[in-house]
């Protein structure tokens, strides 16, 4: 079974054009989509509940109150763990073009910029034999289009910082949200970290996800994704002071094995 976790604040704008995206590249592949809405303040909840009414496959987690990025892909990783066990799927495999899967959990943004039709791309190399998964900008035929310059800086930076304090075999995205993981390495990066696995109430949340995660994962990959940023309905939700803290953090964590005990940044 695949899983697709969406984390939305605010997104009600862009959630029916994505769910749409995402139920035509994703019609051959037995799928649920897991909306989290974190707070949102918008009709958000609304959207996703109108869609759910005609799409059964389609589930929501509320949060009452706007918690971050990582405390709303926690919540998702814990609904999709739960609901994957009491549907018997947890270690049951998936034919999906003819070839044995075990379950798929893959993670993107909910404002529309992520396409969907790097998902069948993501599935195809979990079938390949990947653990985990990055749709990232930086391999050959990935692109990105309507980021300010201060973002590319820090993405692109983010990535040189990373991979050379704390290299990850096969990896140059660090801090793309769109990826893949066997359901598997997630169910025992929450067992050895806790249901929380993700600490940090800032956009490095994913940075701290992979880093704890890669090393689960027998074979770590990637493939390129077109980032089309100018698709994004409404502010940007990143504060990049807090989000380059966060990294800096997530250094001297894993240098120092501290995963829980550094006060992190707010954005």
């Amino acid at each position: 079974m695949l899983y697709i976790v969406l984390p939305a604040y605010n997104e009600a704008a862009a959630l029916p054009n994505l769910l749409e995206d995402i139920a035509q590249n994703c019609a051959p592949i037995p799928h649920q989509i897991v909306v989290v809405n974190d707070g949102s303040s918008d009709r958000t909840q609304e959207v996703v509940d109108k869609y759910a009414m005609t799409h059964k496959n389609v589930h929501k987690v509320n949060h009452d109150q706007n918690q971050g990025l990582g405390a709303a892909l926690n919540s998702g990783f814990q609904y999709v763990l739960n609901y994957n066990q009491t549907q018997g799927h947890l270690s049951e495999n998936t034919g999906y073009k003819e070839q044995e899967v075990t379950d798929i959990l893959i993670t993107m943004d909910a404002d529309n910029t992520h396409p969907a039709n790097c998902i069948p791309l993501l599935c195809e190399a979990i079938c390949s034999g990947a653990d985990l998964v990055i749709a990232s900008r930086y391999v050959q035929g990935g692109e990105q289009h309507g980021l300010s310059f201060g973002r590319k800086v820090l993405s692109w930076g983010a990535g040189k910082v990373m991979n050379y304090f704390l290299p990850i075999a096969g990896v140059r995205d660090y801090s793309c949200g769109y990826r893949a993981y066997r359901l598997s390495i997630l169910a025992e990066g929450t067992r050895i970290y806790g249901p929380n696995i993700i600490k940090s109430q800032n956009f490095s949340g994913m940075v701290e996800l992979l880093l704890k995660v890669a090393p689960l994962a027998e074979l770590v990959t990637e493939v390129p994704l077109k980032l089309h940023y100018e698709h994004k309905v409404g502010v940007s939700k990143m504060r990049i002071g807090a989000t380059i803290w966060g990294y800096i953090q997530l250094i001297y964590q894993t240098k120092r094995k501290k995963w829980s005990t550094v006060e992190w940044a707010e954005e």
